[in-house]
């Protein structure tokens, strides 16, 4: 085969491979731990698809849905009594090693722009921040508004001290009786400072 054959060819080839070998990623929702982008933890969103990265634990039901602007809002839905009480076996995000490095001994203000869902919808929504071993915030409940609304708390995160895991955050519709669902457009985490500072030598 000629050159002027040849190359064209072996290009389309390589160009064929290297398709195939991306095409299950595309159009794949984000899933993982929620990571930073290596240079700017000052703010943490979640939102959009990235809310496609909670994930459902326990018997909850989570999914992606379609807001009034396309955007993407993550529903969660509960029975009574399905859920434990610990972060990590109920809805949650998994936070990166990098941002738990970052949030350490620091001051984070997590604010959840929320509204009951359409059906069954939640009167409450419950918020948990956990650094593990190292300590939680504990469950944080908010009354929740027909229309969408940011709750926020502040959470003095443990310094990290050797092997800890990963930090969580867990969020929940309070369910009294039957199933509770809420609707989250969006996530923030605000790094506001260091909490607590080392003794003077």
């Amino acid at each position: 085969m000629r050159d002027r054959f040849f190359f064209p060819a072996a290009l389309v080839l390589v160009a064929m491979m290297v398709f195939l070998a991306i095409r299950p990623g595309i159009g794949a929702l984000p899933s993982g731990a929620v990571a930073g982008d290596g240079a700017n933890y000052d703010k943490i969103t979640i939102e959009g698809d990235y809310l496609h990265k909670v994930f459902a634990g326990g018997n909850a039901k989570t999914e992606l849905a379609d807001g009034a602007d396309k955007r993407s809002l993550l529903f969660i839905e509960a029975e009574t009594g399905a859920l434990r009480d610990e972060p990590e076996l109920g809805p949650h995000f998994r936070l990166a090693a990098d941002i738990e490095t970052q949030f350490s001994g620091m001051t984070v203000r997590i604010t959840v722009r929320a509204r009951p869902a359409d059906d069954r919808g939640a009167m409450q929504v419950a918020m948990n921040y956990s650094a593990g071993r190292a300590g939680e915030s504990g469950w944080r409940i908010f009354d929740l508004k027909p229309e969408f609304s940011d709750f926020s708390f502040d959470y003095d995160v443990p310094r990290a001290e050797g092997d800890q895991g990963v930090d969580y955050f867990g969020i929940r519709p309070v369910v009294p009786n039957k199933s509770r669902a809420v609707l989250i457009e969006r996530i923030t985490f605000d790094r506001v400072g260091p909490w607590k500072t080392d003794d003077p030598a």
